[in-house]
């Protein structure tokens, strides 16, 4: 009789067995699903460059990545590519970091001053031209930003855009998606 009883009881385990393994798979994939959600929805985005301001970093039509929660877990530097909302709201501008908040930027005879002693070296991002610009003081929690081909005047040196505040930012750009896979920095 004892012996009836062992192929039942194996019988059960491992049905038991069979339904925790579904169980352990569908947690497993809904897990997966919902952080692959997360990432290419939440944490990251992706832009199109509208027009040559960036060139020749970036030209009309390339598509990046934009990071958006970077922003909250590490401070803006000097250089980097951000992407912000305009003050009118519509679409993303994408420009580079030049001068962080408390700094005076200005644009001399072709070189950028950020606090009359420091000179941003240019010549990583291209030919610049950069033109002459009054003294700028950043305010706390902004940053002045310009486009990388100087002659586009559509960044922080326009009164009507001036300095960005932080929460206008809506990310820092890290690499182009198309036509070539860029990673900047």
């Amino acid at each position: 009789m004892k012996q009836d009883r062992l192929p039942r009881r194996s019988k059960m385990f491992a049905r038991l067995h069979r339904r925790h393994t579904f169980l352990r798979w569908g947690i497993s994939t809904a897990v997966a699903m919902l952080l692959v959600v997360f990432i290419l929805f939440v944490w990251f985005s992706w832009a199109r460059m509208g027009n040559d301001s960036m060139a020749p970093t970036l030209h009309k039509g390339d598509l990046v990545l934009v990071d958006r929660l970077s922003k909250y877990y590490r401070n803006l530097q000097r250089t980097d590519l951000v992407a912000y909302v305009p003050k009118d709201g519509q679409g993303l501008i994408i420009k580079r970091v030049v001068a962080l908040g408390g700094e005076r930027v200005a644009g001399k005879d072709g070189v950028i001053y950020i606090d009359d002693t420091y000179t941003l070296v240019e010549r990583d991002y291209g030919p610049t031209n950069t033109l002459d610009f009054s003294p700028v003081k950043v305010p706390e929690g902004c940053v002045f930003v310009l486009s990388d081909d100087r002659l586009y005047f559509e960044d922080s040196r326009e009164a009507a855009i001036g300095c960005i505040p932080m929460e206008d930012i809506y990310g820092v750009i890290y690499i182009r998606l198309f036509p070539k896979i860029t990673l900047f920095k």
